[in-house]
This record gives C-alpha cells, structure tokens and sequence, in this order.
C-alpha cells in the first residue's frame, strides 16, 4: 500500500515521528517495512488506538515496570550480611549483586529487556526498576555470600569452580566431589564473582574416590615450582590452607629471591591452582584505598616484585590475614555507605624488602627461592604447556590432599601454639599422614628465625641487647634515658629511627614483644601510673628469663669481677658465675649454678609486707606495686 492508495482520512507519518513497533509485531519485519499512513499503523496492532506523537511509546515508570517484572520472572533477591543486595537464579549458587559494572544484575536485566522488546531501556528506567529491586531485597534475611570458598557447619567446605557452568566442588572428611548445579544439584552456599574471577582447572572425574587418591600427581607440582625440598611443606601446606580454612588466618606467604629464581611463576602457579584470575599478579598499591579494591576482588592476592613494605601496608596486610573491615560513602550517595569485609590468602614476592615489621613477622611465610641453573632453564612456552597438562592432575591430587587434612585436624595436638596456630595445624596434620616430613619444625624454625630479622633492624632492641642488665623494671622514659645514656654518650649521633619519646618506646615494646619472647626475653607490662600517664616494664635478659623462678635466690648484687656465661653443650642448662681472674672455688652446687640477681624475691615488701611477684623488689624495698604507687 502507498500514498496514493490511503483514503481521504488517512494521512502521511513522517519518518521522525515513526514509533517504536508495538509489543506484539516483530521488530525486524516493522522497520523493513515500516508504516506510511496512518490507516497503516493502525492495522497492524489493535493495540495502537491513536496517532504517533513525539513522546515516547512507552512512560519510562512503564518500561521500569516491566524491567521489575523481568526480574522478578528470572531471580530471587536477597542482602548480604554486609549489606550488599543481589539477585540469583533459582538453584544457581552464584549470585549477581545488584550493582557493580558489568557483572552486576543491572546490565543482566538491560540485556534480558533488549532481547524481549528489541529496544535498550534508558539509564533512568534501569535507574527506577533498581531501586524497587534493592527495596524488594532489603526485605529478605541477611545472608552469607562467598567469594570462591565456603565453609559449612558439617565439615563440608565448598569451592566455587568460576566456570560458566557454575560447577562447585565439595570437600568433606570422607572425599570431594563435583556438584552441576543446572543439573539440579543443590548447594547450600552462594558465592559471588568478579571480573577477575576465572575458572579452576576442573578434575577429570567427579569424585576423589575413582580420581586423584595418590599423592604422587602431587610431584609434578615441584616440576614447574623452583621450590627446596625443605620449604615443601611449608608452601604444601598453605596451598591446602588456601583451600579449606576459609574462616581463620592463613599466612602471608612471601617468595624472595634474586632476579631469576622463578618468584613470579611460582606465584602464578599458585594462584592457578587457587584463585585463577585475568591479572593473577598485582603491582604493588600505592595506598590503603587502592589495597581494599585490590582484596576485595580476589580470594588469593597476589603481589608482584614488591620492593618495600611501607607502615600502612604493613598494617593493612595484617587486617587483610585476621580479617579487615572498611567502610566508604556509596558513589553518588551523600549518607549511604558501603562495607567491604574480607580475609584473605595473599602472595607477596620480590628481591629484598628489608627486615619485616613485628606484627608482620608473626604473620608471614617466608620462601627463600635459589637461583636456577642454566641447565634446568626451560622457555616459557614449555613451561606453560607443561603446567597447563598437569593443572587437572595436580589439582585433583590437591583436593584428594584436603579431604585427608580436614579428617586428621580433629586428631592434631599442638604443644605450643604459634600466631598461625590454624596453619600450624594444617603442617602437622600432613606430617601425621605422611605427605610431608618436618614440616610443622620447620615453620617453627623460620618463626625464630624471622623473629631475630626483626628485631635486628630496631636500633632500640639492638641496644637492650647490648646495654641492658639482667633484669629491667622501670617506665619506658627510664629505659628510654638508660639506653641512651649507655649506647649513645656524651651526645653522640643517634640514628635516625630511634624514638623520641616514652609513647615511641611503648609502641615498640609492644610490637616486639612476640618477637622478643621467641628470642628468650621475659616482657611483661606492669600497673600503669595514672598521673605520670607512663607505663611500667619487666625485661628479662633470655639467659636469666630461662631459669625457673624458684632457683632465682637472694644473692648479693653480682660483682665486678663476675660475668655471667652460658654452658655451650646445654642449650637448656642455667647461667654459670664464674670469677675473672681466678679459678672457682669449690662451693656448694646452688651457689654455683644461681646468677646474682639484683632482686630479693624472699623478703617481704616494706610497706604492704607482702612477698613481691616474680619481679621481686626494688632499690628502695618496695614491690613493683607498691614502688609505683608512692607519691
């Protein structure tokens, strides 16, 4: 039909004034052939009742309407116990959140709309239709959603595979095995993704029982990993960390080494095996901010040719291992805020980043990586191809691995526990079925080991150890005036670093401790003087601090003439006193094997008349207590 055919009530639509096809005439056909009349334009829809005008076919409350009943036809909605809302597919174990970029149910929903009515919504349609969205799901109950692994009250720990099927693995006591949930398996966590969220390389079978039992698929792990066969274990057994104990501190595990030695591959390595990611390496952040939106994106971050760890850093890797908390206003929001809660497993490597902080120390796992041989050098298309083979076996084995550690822990005793006592568990628990061999003694050692790094780079340490008595009891300013008067006299040029006042002393008492005990030091932090606003300190050189209490006697203060050794071929045998310029005279054996103390820890106090505490008396008489309390 033409112009020309149109009758006398019939009249021209001009092109600018064509609208959009109504709901039930296909999209293509309409503009192929659009209407040129009036008379047209109705016949083709009995739902068109009136001439096109410049508005639009649709009010956008109309188009937000059917975006909300869109929603509603494909998702339920639910709030996260941070406050996040999101949408999910019913059975699906992967929730959408209702905001953030193009993985968020928003630009779902834009795209489920665009294919059902072959037009885009606009931004305030899709603006209106969310925020009826988030309200719906703000009604629901706060609920868990993990990234990548999750944990359940049965002993069951459940990994999110990251793959477009949205395969989830469960580890139990008993085996793993591989839940298909659009095949209708139910899983009873959620987990959310991100834009870094890539697949893990799936098993070849479906359970642990006809896949990956023997640990010899483990051996090839070390093929592609520049790994000492001492410090095995040890990255064993954070890779099992990494697995199954997502709701406990797991260590920093800090690969250095020089140039060449394979830091970066080795960390990629891990994170494939992990966490696999489109940036499985990281640059160093450049301040606390951009450290929370690097750890809120991944289950394992990894951190790539660090140079330095600055204070704040330090700081923040320790919340990130314990669990960190960070609160922001919500973009474009004046009251509203967003919480972003996580721990986190994280990798850090580099060439040298100097002695490690206390706090840190405690938390770290260090992995020291030699040079490679120019023999055993391999290009890097070899080494990817041989990984990328490997990756199903090593990680079927690995899971194989975890179902045995989660059925050993409940039978691991520790007789002492260190600051990662969770992972300390884990290294044990392979000892006791045999995957590795002194693997919990070996992290034991690196824990002194990294203790003495640190104290070492503290020039107020290095000058307790040089310059400090046996026994210290006194304010942080007393010490403060002690250790300066010995190590720097007549004003000589301190360094740097050193602190300039009581506060300063405090804070590094206080972050060194852990480390300082390790090295033998009894600390102790005494009453505070509420009107010197100071605090009190009882600091025990180690070859004192290892004698009990009860072989500490009311000797005379310690003579001239008199040093205090330690006997070589007892580690734990006490202090000897001998004399200088004369050979031992024969006395009886307590008086021998006692070091003179300046304490009396027998005579009561002078004023309370009370027997002091192990601290024992002061110059004046008087117990700690009482010695801090006079005017």
């Amino acid at each position: 039909m033409n112009t020309n055919q149109a009758n006398a009530e019939s009249y021209r639509v001009p092109d600018e004034l064509l609208p959009e096809p109504p709901d039930d005439l296909d999209y293509d056909d309409y503009w192929a052939n659009p209407p040129e009349t009036s008379d047209e334009l109705n016949s083709m829809s009995a739902n068109y009742n009136a001439p096109p005008d410049t508005g639009e076919t649709d009010s956008k409350g109309s188009i937000a309407d059917k975006l909300v009943a869109l929603a509603e036809e494909r998702c339920d909605f639910g709030v996260t116990e941070d406050g996040a809302t999101f949408g999910r597919r019913d059975g699906s174990p992967v929730v959408r959140m209702l905001r953030g970029g193009n993985t968020s149910l928003r630009s779902e929903l834009a795209n489920a709309y665009r294919k059902a009515h072959r037009k885009t919504p606009s931004s305030q349609a899709l603006a209106d239709a969310m925020s009826v969205i988030e309200g719906m799901a703000q009604d629901a109950e706060p609920t868990p959603v993990a990234l990548r692994v999750a944990a359940t009250p049965d002993q069951r720990v459940w990994l999110d595979v990251g793959d477009k099927a949205e395969h989830v693995i469960c580890l139990t006591p008993q085996g793993w095995h591989v839940y298909a949930p659009n095949s209708g398996d139910r899983v009873p966590v959620l987990f959310r993704r991100t834009k870094l969220t890539g697949p893990l390389p799936l098993p070849a079978s479906t359970a642990s029982e006809e896949y990956g039992q023997s640990l010899s698929d483990m051996g090839e792990l070390w093929d592609v990993l520049n790994v000492a066969a001492p410090d095995r274990p040890l990255v064993l057994g954070w890779l099992v960390a990494a697995l199954c104990q997502p709701d406990v501190p797991r260590p920093i595990l800090a690969l250095f080494g020089e140039q060449g030695t394979g830091k970066s591959t080795a960390a990629k390595v891990l994170v494939a095996l992990t966490d696999p990611s489109a940036a499985p390496l990281r640059k160093p952040p450049r301040d606390a901010d951009a450290w929370v939106n690097t750890a809120q994106a991944s289950w394992v971050v990894a951190i790539d040719n660090l140079s330095e760890i600055r204070d704040w850093f330090s700081d923040s890797l320790c919340r990130a291992v314990t669990g960190d908390a960070d609160v922001r206003r919500r973009l474009y929001s004046d009251e509203d805020v967003t919480v972003f809660n996580f721990m986190r497993s994280i990798i850090l490597n580099g060439i040298d980043v100097g002695a490690l902080r206390g706090d840190l120390a405690d938390r770290a796992l260090v992995v020291t990586l030699a040079p490679i041989a120019e023999s055993r050098r391999r290009s890097e298309h070899d080494l990817n191809q041989s990984r990328e083979a490997a990756y199903p076996r090593v990680f079927a084995a690995l899971l194989g691995l975890c179902c045995r550690v989660l059925a050993e822990l409940p039978n691991v005793k520790l007789d002492s526990s260190p600051r990662m006592a969770d992972y300390a568990r884990v290294l044990a628990a392979l000892d006791q079925i045999g995957a590795t061999t002194g693997g919990l003694d070996r992290y034991n050692e690196q824990a002194r080991s990294l203790a003495a790094d640190t104290l070492s780079a503290e020039p107020v340490v290095l000058a307790m150890q040089e310059h400090l008595s046996d026994t210290f009891t006194g304010t942080s300013a007393e010490l403060l005036d002690q250790l300066e008067a010995a190590a720097y006299p007549e004003g000589a040029r301190k360094p740097s670093d050193w602190p300039k006042n009581a506060r300063a002393v405090t804070s590094i008492l206080k972050r060194n401790a852990p480390a300082l005990r390790k090295q033998g030091w009894d600390v102790s932090e005494g009453a505070k003087d509420p009107r010197a606003r100071s605090t009190t300190w009882h600091l025990t050189r180690p070859e004192i601090a290892r004698i009990p209490h009860s072989q500490r006697s009311t000797l005379a203060p310690e003579p001239e003439n008199l040093r205090v050794t330690s006997d070589t071929s007892n580690k734990n045998a006490p202090s000897l006193v001998e004399p200088l310029d004369e050979a031992p005279a024969p006395s009886e054996p307590a008086q021998v094997t006692q070091p003179a103390l300046l304490l009396n820890l027998e005579r009561p106090c002078k004023r309370c008349g009370n027997l002091p505490d192990k601290h024992g008396l002061g110059d004046t008489g008087l117990c700690v207590k009482c010695e801090t309390s006079q005017p």
